[in-house]
């Protein structure tokens, strides 16, 4: 049920170089959906900024696509990759 809208979150992650996205979960509620992302970050100076653009192009992309309204995408930082790793 849940494949169309983890499709577009992983499209939504793509254009940014600084994450990878390892995990997506999907919770519908009162009409609108919660999605809670789990990713690595590459480490970078602007990453408040990054995880604010990344939140905005999720919630935008899905509901250009489905027209589905997003409340909140909450994101886990499972690791920060760093030097030469990264």
């Amino acid at each position: 049920m849940h494949k169309p809208i983890i499709t577009i979150v992983a499209m939504s992650v793509q254009p940014f170089d600084d994450v990878i996205l390892e995990e997506t979960k999907i919770y519908v509620r009162h009409n609108g959906l919660t999605i809670h992302m789990t990713v690595s970050f590459k480490a970078c100076e602007h990453m408040l900024t990054l995880c604010e653009q990344l939140q905005k192009q999720v919630i935008d992309d899905i509901y250009e696509m489905t027209g589905q309204t997003v409340f909140a995408v909450h994101l886990y930082v499972r690791k920060l990759i760093a030097g030469k790793n990264a």
